[in-house]
């Protein structure tokens, strides 16, 4: 198994949440490619981005006011909030056995998809990362999608996860030298997709935070909300590049 940045380039999108803090500066996503035997994987892994070394975040979560999701589209098709499965051909990817929540024995998979609050990393068994009543399939084997449900109140809240280890070094942005605290990974196989697909991954919710801090535990309490949409990008498997091509001859001849 290997990351391609080769064939893949490397890109951040990056953009202003809503009512951020100065020392948020955006919800960003870094895409690349990652081939696993004969199949290939577009990874977006999604960060906030921070300024303050102290700035620290604990949770992602969605409320009756600000519905969470996590979603994928494929070509314009978007998959359902309520579905178990991805309506659209584009699920999520992930390791046998693996739910959304980190898991050490996936750890090895480079493009299994996993939520979490800073660690960038399945081992990193300290980040402690733990769904909400409202993330319905959190510890679902192999689930494709992300499900909310309702809250206690009543209203639908979509996924939600939290550290439950907030003091943890994990949750602080100067841990990381970009100063970006994760979101998770999101992986979807592309390897029998075409070059015209267009692929993008929806991410809507808020993020509870301490900003401006001087110290661990201070700073000022932030919850931005924010609704991003990111764009996939893949290289299509030469044997599906070959047939668009000879697609696109026929039709000519046909002309």
């Amino acid at each position: 198994m290997r990351a391609s940045r080769s064939v893949l380039a490397l890109f951040t999108l990056a953009t202003l949440p809503v009512g951020a803090d100065a020392a948020m500066l955006g919800v960003t996503a870094t895409n690349y490619e990652v081939v696993d035997g004969s199949r290939r994987y577009s990874v977006m892994d999604v960060y906030v981005d921070c300024d303050g070394a102290f700035d620290k975040l604990v949770n992602f979560y969605g409320t009756s006011a600000s519905t969470s999701f996590v979603r994928t589209a494929r070509n314009g098709l978007m998959n359902s909030l309520t579905s178990t499965v991805a309506g659209n051909g584009a699920a999520f990817a992930q390791a046998s056995s693996s739910g959304w929540l980190p898991s050490a024995s996936a750890a090895s998979s480079a493009w299994d998809s996993f939520v979490t609050i800073g660690a960038r990393s399945q081992a990193d068994a300290s980040a402690n990362i733990n769904g909400d009543p409202t993330f319905l399939n959190a510890s679902t084997a192999d689930a494709p999608v992300l499900l909310g449900g309702t809250s206690s109140s009543g209203f639908y809240a979509g996924p939600g996860w939290y550290t439950a280890n907030p003091t943890g070094s994990h949750v602080f942005a100067g841990t990381y030298a970009d100063k970006r605290i994760m979101l998770g990974r999101f992986s979807v196989d592309v390897t029998d997709l075409s070059a015209s697909d267009v692929l993008t991954l929806r991410f809507k919710g808020n993020v509870s935070m301490r900003v401006n801090g001087t110290s661990a535990g201070a700073g000022t309490v932030s919850q931005p909300a924010f609704n991003e949409t990111f764009t996939y990008g893949f290289v299509p498997a030469p044997g599906a590049a070959a047939l668009l091509g000879l697609a696109g001859l026929v039709a000519r001849r046909r002309r």
